[in-house]
């Protein structure tokens, strides 16, 4: 990713989430496609830890209809109490996020909003074995879904909910739209479900 996009990607996750102290790790995933990832700590208005992706834009993606666009990033939102300053915990969830954000590079496809995918753990006691890509709705101004990097490239940012199985039968079940309502439900009574756990409790 060329420094000036990396500057503009920057500006704008700084300004939807209204701070400006990201961090930025790098490389999580070099293996012929360097993606970095900006984690931001949770602030006033959004209390809880913010991980973006940086780079996976590199990769443009196939045309299909009904897309918000060609060129993807991610981020990933997880709750203010995990201890993202934790080496092997921040690395846990980095890894999920560059996994789900790098599906589409290596299997050369397109992945957009709705989509979503399944993965086999070495860990038998990694619960989390699947992904939704969802709009980041947890946001109140609706423009971080898409942020312009050049006169012919603008990325669409995403976000990744990660699934365990339950979860996983669950959108299975109901389907892409369903399980959207269900994580952003418009009830003010009901509970949203936009956090990713590395262990599932209540607070999903």
């Amino acid at each position: 990713m060329k420094i000036k996009e990396m500057e503009k990607l920057i500006e704008h996750f700084d300004k939807y989430f209204e701070q400006n102290d990201s961090m930025v790790l790098h490389p999580i995933i070099d293996n012929g496609f360097h993606v970095d990832i900006l984690l931001y700590k949770p602030n006033e208005k959004y209390p809880f830890w913010k991980l973006v992706t940086m780079g996976i834009s590199d990769y443009k993606m196939p045309n299909i209809p009904n897309t918000f666009g060609r060129f993807n990033e991610f981020m990933m939102f997880v709750d203010q109490d995990i201890d993202l300053n934790h080496k092997e915990t921040l690395v846990w969830y980095a890894d999920k996020l560059g996994l789900v954000a790098t599906y589409a590079y290596y299997n050369k496809t397109h992945v957009t909003f709705g989509h979503s995918m399944e993965w086999k753990n070495d860990d038998p006691n990694d619960e989390m074995i699947a992904a939704f890509i969802e709009l980041p709705q947890i946001i109140e101004d609706i423009g971080i879904l898409r942020c312009k990097l050049g006169t012919f490239k603008t990325a669409v940012c995403l976000q990744v909910v990660l699934l365990n199985q339950s979860d996983l039968d669950m959108l299975m079940e109901i389907g892409p739209q369903a399980f959207s309502d269900y994580l952003y439900p418009e009830e003010a009574d009901k509970k949203q479900h936009f956090l990713s756990e590395q262990h599932r409790t209540e607070k999903f």
